[in-house]
C-alpha cells in the first residue's frame, strides 16, 4: 500500500467525507482505505503577561457545559493589551483540532452511503472529541479566550 496525504478544504473533519464524494470517489472506494481525517483552525492565543481572568455568565457556561454555579475562572484579552503583546491582548496562535478516526464499523457505513450524521454519532459514541471540544480545553487551561475560539468555530453546536 501505499501512503498518501493530502489537504481538503472543509469546515471539520466529516466534511471531507462528501468532499470526496464530489471529487467523483465512491463510498466504496473509500471505505477501508481512509485511517484517520484531521481537521485544525489556528485561534489567538492570550497573551500571558495581560490576560484577565473573570467568571464567566450564564450563556458561556453553556457554551463551556460546565454549571453556572459552579463556573470556573477563564480568561479574556485585556483591553488595550501591553507592551509584550503590541496592544492587541493576544500574542501567537494556538491549534484547536480533531481527528476522526476510521475503523471496521465507520468503514461499513461509509460503504453503504451511510449520511454524516450516522459517521458523527458513531464517532461520538466513540469517543471523538470535536475542534469545539478541543477549544473548551484551550480556554479552561487559560491558553486563549471564548472569543477567540467562537472566531473560528462554532461553538453554538
Amino acid at each position: 500500500g501505499h501512503q498518501v496525504y493530502t489537504t481538503l478544504h472543509t469546515n471539520d473533519s466529516f466534511a471531507a467525507i462528501p468532499r470526496l464524494l464530489d471529487l467523483g470517489m465512491v463510498p466504496g472506494m473509500i471505505a477501508g482505505n481512509i485511517i484517520s481525517v484531521f481537521a485544525q483552525r489556528l485561534i489567538r492565543r492570550l497573551c500571558s503577561e495581560c490576560k484577565e481572568a473573570y467568571r464567566p455568565g450564564e450563556e458561556e457556561c453553556s457554551i463551556l457545559g460546565v454549571s453556572p454555579s459552579d463556573a470556573p475562572e477563564i480568561f479574556k484579552a485585556r483591553q488595550g493589551g501591553c507592551g509584550m503583546c503590541g496592544g492587541q491582548g493576544y500574542k501567537g496562535r494556538v491549534a484547536t483540532a480533531e481527528i476522526l478516526l476510521f475503523d471496521e464499523e465507520m468503514d461499513e457505513i461509509l460503504a453503504h452511503g451511510g449520511t454524516k450524521a450516522e459517521l458523527k454519532n458513531v464517532a461520538v459514541e466513540k469517543g471523538f472529541k470535536s475542534m469545539k471540544d478541543d477549544g473548551i480545553l484551550k480556554i479552561l487551561e487559560g491558553m486563549t479566550s471564548l472569543e477567540a475560539l467562537a472566531r473560528s468555530v462554532d461553538v453554538t453546536k
